[in-house]
């Protein structure tokens, strides 16, 4: 079975700016892959490495480019060609919208939103890096995460706001899909309006700790922490942990979902009201 992606978001930097982090080897390197082999007056575009799925080698092909616009390559993935584009559009205002389209995309792991949380997590990265910010760690795709899911990123302002936004239902519906309702303390409810998701906090103690059931139909109930850390001269680290995932169902695809919603709510806390959410789809 296969997906289609798309993600589009907006990046405050000038147009030639995000399409040069885009399209370099040094910048490359930094904000998305391991190993990069950037020609593209030689039709190459390959990265490779354990920040990219099936990264053991290089795997694009069929590289064409309109320069300071649009690049496109194939990818191969799981024995399927697979087709990619990036794009650069900038606004009126002197921003810049970046899209990615991806398909068709193989089903794999556990989560069948992952290739769209991993192109999610990517375009973030890239915003992150062209505006100066900080960029999210990225994932490794060689080391397995079975039973815990792991996800941190820096916020640059006090755990204080930080973790009023965690209790904020308005904010909470900003920087995931969400309709969600929280009830702040021990016991209460704590959810996203979803067919699954979060249920009770279990442990909350301002401004540093958070945590909460997550249920699904069919598994065990998984538990969701939250821990906020003053990191000097930076402002707070948000460490996630979301444990109890039995044999049988690894929580890789929670790791990459978490990571690409933990740098929208580090985008919007740090860039406020401009600030807009990513678009992402996936079918």
């Amino acid at each position: 079975m296969a997906d289609k992606v798309f993600v589009k978001a907006m990046v405050f930097a000038p147009a030639p700016a995000v399409y040069r982090a885009m399209t370099t080897e040094l910048s490359l390197s930094t904000w998305f892959a391991e190993h990069v082999d950037v020609r593209l007056d030689d039709g190459r575009f390959e990265f490779w490495g354990r920040h990219t799925p099936f990264g053991d080698v290089p795997r694009q092909t069929n590289v064409s480019a309109e320069p300071g616009g649009k690049l496109r390559f194939d990818w191969e993935m799981e024995g399927m060609s697979t087709a990619v584009e990036l794009a650069v559009r900038g606004t009126v205002s002197g921003d810049t919208t970046v899209s990615v389209r991806h398909e068709p995309v193989p089903f794999w792991g556990f989560d069948r939103a992952s290739m769209n949380d991993f192109w999610g997590i990517a375009v973030g990265n890239l915003a992150n890096f062209t505006e100066g910010r900080t960029l999210a760690p990225r994932p490794d795709y060689t080391v397995p995460c079975e039973e815990t899911a792991l996800a941190t990123i820096v916020v640059g302002t006090s755990p204080d706001d930080v973790f009023s936004v965690l209790l904020d239902p308005a904010m909470i519906d900003k920087w995931l899909p969400s309709q969600s309702v929280v009830e702040p303390w021990e016991g209460g409810r704590y959810e996203f309006g979803w067919d699954h998701g979060p249920m009770t906090v279990v442990d909350i103690e301002a401004p540093h700790r958070l945590a909460y059931t997550w249920h699904n139909d069919g598994w065990p109930d998984t538990l969701v922490s939250w821990e906020l850390d003053e990191e000097p001269g930076e402002g707070t680290r948000i460490s996630l942990r979301h444990s109890g995932f039995v044999d049988g169902r690894p929580s890789d695809g929670y790791q990459l979902g978490w990571q690409n919603l933990l740098i929208n709510l580090q985008r919007m806390v740090e860039i406020g009201e401009r600030w807009e959410a990513p678009q992402w789809r996936h079918r």
